[in-house]
C-alpha cells in the first residue's frame, strides 16, 4: 500500500485548478488591442490624423520661405526656434487644392499650422489649416480609403477610421515624405 500512494501525483489545490482553467478561458477570448493616439487636423473641412509619437511640435505657421524650383509638395522652409524646417504642403501631395498665394498670407498673418514631425533623417514638417483633436484610435476599426478618392491620393493613407468629427483620413507619413 506504501507503493500505491507512491505511485499516485499529489493531490492539486483546487485554486490552482480555477487558476489554470481562468487562463485557458481567456487565452480563447480575443484581447481587446490598445487604442493608438493620433492628432486630428483639418485642411479645409476635411478631417485627416497622423499618429501622435511621430508628432514632434505644433507650431503657428510664420515665416514661411519660398525655394525656388521646388516641386509642388515643398512649400519652403520655416525657422523653427533656430532648427530650419522643410515644411510640406499636405494640400498640394494629396492633390486637395493649388494655394501658394493663400499659404503666402497665412504665413504672414500667423493663420495654419506646422506640424514638426519625428522619425525623419532631416527636419520636416506638415503645413495644416486648424488642429481638430486628439483622438483614441482603435486598429480594428480602421477601414480602407473609400472608392470615391483618387488612387493616387489614397496611397498616403493607412486608412479611414469614423470620428465625432466625420470619417478621417490617417495618413501613411512614410509615403507621404517620399510622395
Amino acid at each position: 500500500m506504501a507503493n500505491d500512494e507512491a505511485r499516485q501525483p499529489p493531490a492539486v489545490p483546487d485554486a490552482i485548478l480555477e487558476a489554470i482553467e481562468r487562463a485557458r478561458e481567456g487565452a480563447s477570448e480575443p484581447q481587446a488591442r490598445e487604442r493608438v493616439p493620433y492628432l486630428g487636423f483639418l485642411l479645409g473641412t476635411e478631417i485627416y490624423g497622423l499618429p501622435l509619437q511621430r508628432l514632434k511640435e505644433v507650431s503657428r505657421l510664420t515665416g514661411l520661405r519660398r525655394i525656388p524650383g521646388a516641386p509642388p509638395g515643398v512649400a519652403g522652409l520655416v525657422n523653427l526656434r533656430g532648427e530650419i524646417v522643410c515644411a510640406l504642403d499636405a494640400r498640394a501631395i494629396l492633390g486637395l487644392s493649388e494655394r501658394n498665394r493663400e499659404m503666402d498670407r497665412r504665413a504672414s498673418d500667423g493663420a495654419g499650422f506646422l506640424l514638426a514631425l519625428r522619425g525623419f533623417g532631416d527636419p520636416l514638417g506638415l503645413l495644416v489649416d486648424s488642429i481638430a483633436d486628439i483622438f483614441a484610435i482603435d486598429p480594428d476599426e480602421i477601414e480602407p480609403p473609400p472608392s470615391t478618392w483618387p488612387a493616387g491620393r489614397a496611397v498616403y493613407f493607412l486608412g479611414t477610421t469614423r470620428v465625432a468629427d466625420g470619417l478621417m483620413g490617417l495618413l501613411d507619413l512614410d509615403r507621404l515624405v517620399k510622395g
